[in-house]
């Protein structure tokens, strides 16, 4: 009966010390350290343990009765019966506490990207400044748009667009440390929180964020290329609260992505700017637009004879309070208005309109229409260019449509695929602002394009940059041996001319020959320009 009694009283014992461990957890955890209770039990835990082992000692002195036995049993059931309860007091609070932090890290974090959310920046923006305030050091805010997911979204679908921001995040994460954090805000858009950054370290990690930005992504086969557009304030010269900071950073964004992507620093003008934007998108949707927009036509010179081989159609927006708006103020903001197919088959059908006029006239002539990056990502395109087409009595190989290299890369095999149904239709297709992109010639080569234009950056100043001129004559030899015809854009001068003359330009437009002129004109123009062509000197790189 003895050794019962001393056995049960030591498993007593043990549970009331390792009970003892539980209740230190509970006394050391902020949510209930300062809770009497668990500290009253503390103690009454020392209590027993001390009580347990003074009548533990009792028995080695004396023999142990069945009354022993039972209050041996009770010590015994009591110490287990603490233990658990302590036990799950503990695994409880564990419990609770796990899913708090799950809460709070699904309340202040994004749930695609597992970056930091809008909620958590606001804080993190009010610490900096608070920070900033003590120290005297500067802190930049960062606002980052993509330039092009709205397209990878249109055209491959959500699930692209999703793989796509989760992959671009793992490339931002790398990039946070103490002093700086991203921030997913909602769609396409991030922000960052950099302190103890001056504008110049601002600017320049922006242009380090768009080098990453810029490099391609894979996503399930699909080489996929975007770019950004990053505005940048800085506290306390911008703002000094969160919400103004983050206005104006995004602000800047939309001044960086009005002028094609890179990094602006907010400035107090950019805001009137925005605002004649919204005024811009808000006209640009107006019914009345496709009357406002007439076309004009630039003139394509053949080098070999001198004549007139084709025209490139040029939208003009006469609006009737502002007056003329320049194309390169209105395209991008229609763009991102989502009017661009609009305007762009408001282009198209005057366009073939007008073919068929002058084809009933006996011109026959080839005009090139632009297509955006907006309309390359429409899968429809190649169907309503058909049904465009069918509308009018036109050779399908009058029309030509250009496409920048850039576009094309936002996705390749789209591109591609689309301009072979064109190419089928028997329409022809160019490359337009060649040199200025990223594509690959591997890729060139598998095009169905039929021409490539060189861009006027490399052309206006090549006379007078060697560097310019090797490029034009690398191209221009590159493009033969792929079967392309070239195109100069940019000429305004003799000069300029007969350099591409000898060096086997096939075609070339500029102010050298005339500006974009009106429809009305163009049969004049191309009737006197071709009788002077008799006095056209062809001069051509002999081997």
């Amino acid at each position: 009966m003895k050794e019962l009694s001393l056995f049960l009283t030591t498993i007593g014992i043990v549970a009331m010390l390792r009970a003892l461990l539980y209740a230190r957890v509970l006394l050391n955890d902020e949510r209930t350290r300062n809770l009497a209770g668990w500290r009253l039990l503390f103690g009454l835990l020392w209590l027993f343990i001390l009580g347990f082992a003074g009548y533990s000692l009792t028995l080695f002195t004396r023999s142990a009765s069945m009354i022993d036995a039972v209050v041996s049993s009770i010590f015994c059931g009591g110490g287990l019966f603490t233990l658990v309860s302590l036990n799950v007091s503990v695994k409880t609070l564990q419990y609770v506490g796990e899913i708090t932090r799950r809460e709070r890290h699904g309340w202040l974090h994004d749930s695609l990207t597992n970056l930091p959310n809008r909620r958590l920046l606001m804080e993190r923006i009010e610490h900096a400044i608070d920070s900033a305030n003590l120290t005297k050091r500067p802190v930049a805010i960062m606002m980052m748009d993509l330039n092009r997911f709205k397209d990878v979204n249109d055209t491959l679908g959500h699930h692209y667009g999703d793989e796509l921001l989760i992959a671009l995040a793992q490339r931002l994460r790398h990039m946070t440390s103490l002093s700086r954090m991203v921030a997913r805000m909602g769609g396409d858009e991030f922000g960052f929180v950099l302190e103890g950054f001056s504008k110049k370290d601002a600017m320049t990690l922006g242009r380090e964020i768009l080098a990453l930005v810029d490099k391609p992504f894979v996503i399930d086969g699909h080489k996929l290329s975007i770019g950004g557009s990053i505005g940048v304030t800085m506290y306390p010269e911008h703002g000094d609260i969160a919400q103004q900071l983050l206005q104006n950073a995004d602000v800047a964004m939309y001044a960086a992505k009005r002028n094609g992507g890179g990094v602006t620093m907010y400035a107090a003008g950019i805001n009137e700017a925005s605002l004649s934007n919204l005024n811009l998108i808000a006209m640009l949707k107006h019914p009345d637009l496709r009357d406002q927009l007439t076309i004009c036509y630039q003139p394509k010179v053949n080098l070999r004879d001198g004549t007139a081989c084709g025209l490139e159609a040029l939208v003009r927006w006469n609006h009737p309070t502002l007056g003329n708006i320049p194309p390169d103020q209105f395209i991008p903001i229609a763009e991102r208005a989502g009017v661009m197919k609009e305007i762009t088959f408001a282009v198209l059908h005057s366009v073939l309109a007008q073919l068929e006029e002058w084809h009933a006239l006996g011109l026959q002539v080839k005009v090139a229409v632009n297509l955006s990056m907006r309309n390359l990502s429409d899968e429809g395109l190649p169907d309503d260019i058909a049904k465009a087409l069918a509308s009018y009595n036109i050779p399908p190989d009058c029309l030509i449509l250009e496409v920048t290299e850039s576009s094309m890369m936002v996705n390749p095999e789209l591109a591609n695929a689309t301009l072979t149904t064109l190419s089928k239709l028997g329409v022809q297709c160019s490359i337009d602002d060649f040199g200025t992109g990223f594509s690959s010639l591997a890729y060139l080569k598998s095009l169905p394009a039929s021409e490539i234009k060189i861009d006027k950056s490399f052309v206006t100043d090549m006379t007078n940059d060697e560097s310019d001129a090797i490029i034009v004559h690398a191209t221009i030899v590159m493009a033969h041996n792929m079967g392309y015809r070239v195109v100069a854009e940019g000429v305004e001068n003799a000069e300029i001319l007969e350099l591409l003359q000898i060096l086997g330009c096939d075609i070339a437009q500029g102010f050298y020959f005339s500006k974009p002129i009106a429809a009305e004109h163009v049969a004049e123009w191309i009737v006197l320009h071709n009788k002077s062509s008799q006095n056209f000197v062809s001069r051509r790189l002999t081997p």
